[in-house]
């Protein structure tokens, strides 16, 4: 492959794999109001939540505390390897910190970010919660 075809190849699987992520992310209030919570994919399909692991979730947050889901977190390899951005605002770094028990969470120009072993952690416990990108 030339260099620009390669270019064209590699945007175009990028875009393959972001498929899966939210077309938007949902208050966490929200999900639990609903008798099936899930949000729409770029891809056009549905992603659910478990409702015991939003329940769960909640319950490790301050009271009155809301937070948009899924968290997203997106590898950035400028960045270094093992770097993920965690998408949105504070409230969603915040979460994830607190859910977590971690004593702070970083920033950067970039935004809010984690390493890879925090995100595993984080998919280990809430597998319908936070969904990978790549960009």
């Amino acid at each position: 492959m030339f260099p620009n075809e390669l270019d064209e190849w590699l945007k175009h699987e990028l875009k393959m794999i972001n498929m899966t992520l939210p077309a938007h992310t949902v208050p966490l209030s929200v999900l639990l109001s609903l008798d099936e919570p899930c949000v729409r994919t770029v891809g056009g399909t549905m992603h659910y939540f478990d409702k015991r692991e939003l329940e769960e979730f909640k319950k490790n947050l301050p009271k009155g505390f809301d937070v948009s889901l899924p968290l997203i977190f997106i590898k950035r390899k400028e960045l270094g390897e093992g770097v993920y951005i965690i998408k949105g605002e504070k409230n969603e770094a915040e979460a994830f910190r607190l859910v977590l028990g971690l004593s702070s969470i970083h920033k950067s120009a970039e935004g809010y970010y984690t390493y890879r072993p925090f995100v595993i952690e984080f998919l280990r416990r809430y597998q319908t919660l936070g969904v990978i990108g790549i960009y």
